[in-house]
């Protein structure tokens, strides 16, 4: 169980209908406080063969979007044993992709901070495949390992749609199957403008598919006993069009990353990702995106202290009037701590972020971000 209070000066969260960037939060300068309990149940018939399901329940005192109570994993994997060097691994339902450096924890979570990178805030919002992972592993008689994978994936049609409308933004928000998120009152998804035929309620980032196309990723990771590489492509082949109120958006991107620990204690993470996402005809939206992190982690006894620089960035390549360029940075100061005979842990961040985005309101009103700033303290305990 968590429960989470903040304090932050960019608005009201995006979650509840507002402009601010982060996944919590009221008006500007308003305490927030958020409860998150996961639960997972795992079941094992064979040595190869597991059973997992990760139920997330959610509440706060600034309302929400997301659902309060949702299956956020629902998988089986099984594994087999080529030889002493070999192994295969397939997972089936639906799961998150270990892309993340970052977010490596039970109920992918991170030990490292309390709000997820730019990057992995999204990818925890709007990237969560419905299908198969194929994966293949080499382990070299050195302990290194290498290995290949590749996923097509099913339900994920508009993924593309909060980094459109909404920009980058800061949270541990771990979208629920069948979800609906918001979106801001913008003037281009008002009833006199093109896109007034999707739904007026938000996006719903994987559910049932729309287009009945697969995508697909790829990815390659080769880990020693300090250094980890992870190297990742998805295309979600979305078809453009308009189904049952809901555009399937044609989104691909890249991620590079990497995990080194220069000594038992002290650790740099890096992850940096670029893509694009198109939607409607000619297209109607088209846009070109980049997110990438530098963080240090120093453990000492019980205490981990961890420093995180993120920039982030959106191109708008489209001609329609609505403006969805966007540059930003921000700075990131957690401490957290975790006994090791003791069931809670507590975790206390900074974040500074300095962004410029305009958006263009459907009440004729126009917002230009300006910077802010989050205080965050987090109480975790597990049962």
């Amino acid at each position: 169980m968590n429960v989470l209070g903040n304090y932050q000066s960019s608005g009201a969260s995006w979650l509840s209908g507002g402009l601010g960037r982060f996944a919590y939060g009221q008006e500007s300068y308003q305490p927030s406080l958020a409860f998150e309990l996961n639960a997972e149940y795992r079941y094992r018939p064979l040595s190869s063969l597991e059973f997992k399901a990760y139920v997330q329940a959610q509440e706060s005192n600034n309302s929400r979007s997301a659902s309060h109570v949702g299956i956020v994993e629902l998988a089986a994997r099984y594994s087999y044993d080529i030889n002493f060097n070999q192994q295969v691994r397939v997972n089936v339902g639906q799961f998150f992709l270990p892309t993340s450096m970052e977010n490596i924890d039970q109920f992918w979570e991170s030990p490292y901070t309390l709000s997820f990178s730019s990057l992995n805030s999204w990818i925890g919002e709007e990237f969560r495949p419905i299908g198969l992972d194929l994966n293949y592993r080499h382990s070299f008689d050195d302990g290194n390992r290498l290995s290949a994978a590749v996923t097509p994936f099913w339900g994920n049609d508009s993924m593309g749609a909060l980094l459109a409308y909404r920009g980058w933004s800061y949270g541990r928000q771990r979208t629920a199957y069948n979800d609906v998120l918001s979106v801001p009152k913008l003037m281009s998804l008002s009833d006199s403008e093109p896109f007034a035929g999707q739904r007026d309620d938000g996006t719903k980032p994987f559910g049932h598919d729309l287009d009945g196309k697969p995508g697909y990723a790829l990815r390659a990771n080769y880990l020693t006993e300090r250094l980890s590489l992870n190297l990742t492509w998805v295309d979600n082949m979305g078809d453009t069009t308009l189904i049952d109120g809901e555009y399937a958006w044609r989104t691909k991107f890249s991620i590079a990353g990497v995990s080194w620990f220069v000594t038992d204690s002290f650790e740099v993470l890096a992850e940096a990702s670029s893509g694009s996402s198109t939607m409607g005809a000619a297209p109607g939206v088209d846009i070109s995106f980049y997110s990438a992190y530098l963080m240090a982690s120093y453990r000492f006894s019980e205490y981990r202290l961890s420093a995180r620089y993120d920039q982030f960035g959106i191109d708008d390549r489209d001609a329609m009037d609505q403006e969805n360029n966007e540059l930003g940075r921000s700075y990131t100061l957690a401490l957290m701590w975790a006994g090791e005979e003791s069931q809670f842990s507590v975790g206390a961040e900074i974040l500074y972020l300095d962004s410029k985005r305009t958006r263009f309101l459907d009440s004729g009103d126009t917002e230009s971000d300006t910077e802010s700033v989050s205080l965050g303290l987090l109480v975790q305990y597990q049962f």
